[in-house]
């Protein structure tokens, strides 16, 4: 199956991409109107760069705890909300959604282009994901992605993107109003942070800095964008007003924190964390200024991607603990670490959000009979070889 060493070869191609050419892609701008670059209010020089970050705090000396098997998945109150993921259990990656205590998995896509990195809206009602449906010349793990929206039932699919150039990351503003994403539409090899309507509509730039800034997500109150960016030399949190002034980093550690996610209050943030050159990521979480970090998974594969459940007390991720990826829960201290719905195939990129009923048109698809070639290939959820580091 197309997807099956999701795991492995992810961390290769970071690895890799310390030492590659960036990719040379010549896209059409859509002609976003481009909001004016603001001076960074903390810029933390590579050569510079503290042993530990004065803002960031110090991770925590005591070990995290130790995983524990829920006793049923309703016996811990996880029937709230909904998780949209993508899997490769048909045979390619889809789109699929589920109760938030695993049961009810549906799915939503049927298309032979890759369909990953589901983004539930916070009004539960839609979710926008990538899909490589309409690259004329797949090469993978360099495919065209474009960005789709549709219901949460799999219904009307639009597609939201036309350009030359390949967008990633979809992101949904806390009114279900916009959506966050990056790309390369200036193709320099370097992806910038972009927001654009729930329809596709006035695409507008946030961020024009010499380095790559990708994987935003919003505050819930919409008026902040937490984001990460390898401007400092590293993959560091930082965060911007909404218009995109007011850059500052959060951290500025040696490790890679990448892909933020606000917590419902807005009071905290999570992340993975990534030894450069290793095979191992956790998750961590933080302060939203930066400080009181603290990891909450250690295992020796990869622990990544959180989102939180809508009550802010649960957070879910994606874990290759058991072999395959499974989508696993926690609570937001570390505690009671268990799967949800384990698959043979793959589940990789969880969305928690709001409960909307996803049952009403649900399509249900036979197996098909067509074969995909065996390809290496990544997750979405970490750093494609697209992504260029320098050394």
């Amino acid at each position: 199956m197309a997807v099956i060493l999701f795991s492995s070869l992810i961390v290769l191609a970071l690895v890799l991409a310390c030492t590659s050419a960036p990719r040379n892609a010549t896209p059409v701008m859509p002609a976003p109107t481009t909001a004016a670059p603001a001076p960074m209010a903390t810029v933390v020089s590579p050569t510079a760069r503290p042993a530990a970050s004065p803002t960031t705090g110090v991770p925590s000396q005591e070990p995290p705890p130790t995983p524990t098997p829920a006793a049923t998945e309703q016996g811990k109150g996880l029937s709230e909300g909904a998780i949209a993921f993508y899997s490769d259990r048909d045979g390619n990656p889809e789109i699929y959604v589920m109760n938030a205590g695993g049961s009810g998995p549906a799915r939503l896509t049927n298309d032979p282009g890759f369909d990953d990195s589901p983004a539930l809206s916070p009004d539960g009602q839609k979710i926008a994901f990538l899909t490589s449906r309409h690259d004329p010349h797949p090469q993978f793990p360099n495919l065209k992605y474009e960005i789709y929206v549709m219901a949460v039932d799999g219904s009307d699919a639009q597609r939201l993107t036309t350009t030359d150039a390949a967008e990633g990351h979809p992101a949904w503003s806390p009114d279900s109003q916009k959506i966050l994403f990056d790309a390369d539409y200036d193709g320099d090899g370097l992806y910038e942070i972009y927001v654009m309507n729930a329809d596709g509509a006035g695409v507008t730039r946030l961020t024009a800095s010499a380095a790559n800034d990708q994987f935003a997500d919003w505050s819930p109150d919409g008026t902040r964008i937490a984001f990460s960016s390898d401007r400092n030399g590293n993959w560091d949190l930082f965060v911007m007003d909404a218009d995109g002034g007011n850059q500052q980093a959060l951290t500025s550690s040696p490790d890679w924190e990448l892909f933020p996610a606000w917590s419902p209050d807005g009071r905290q943030i999570a992340f993975n964390r990534l030894q450069p050159r290793s095979r191992n990521t956790d998750i961590f979480v933080m302060n939203a200024d930066g400080s009181q970090v603290r990891q909450l998974t250690d295992t020796p594969r990869f622990d990544e991607n959180p989102t939180w459940s809508p009550d802010g007390r649960r957070i879910a991720f994606q874990t290759q603990r058991d072999g395959d990826f499974e989508i696993y829960v926690m609570n937001d201290d570390g505690s009671e670490q268990h799967a949800l719905a384990a698959h043979a195939g793959d589940e990789l990129w969880p969305s928690w959000s709001r409960a909307a009923d996803h049952t009403a048109r649900v399509m249900l698809f036979e197996k098909s009979e067509q074969t995909f070639a065996s390809v290496p290939t990544w997750k979405k959820g970490c750093l494609p070889r697209r992504y260029r580091v320098q050394p």
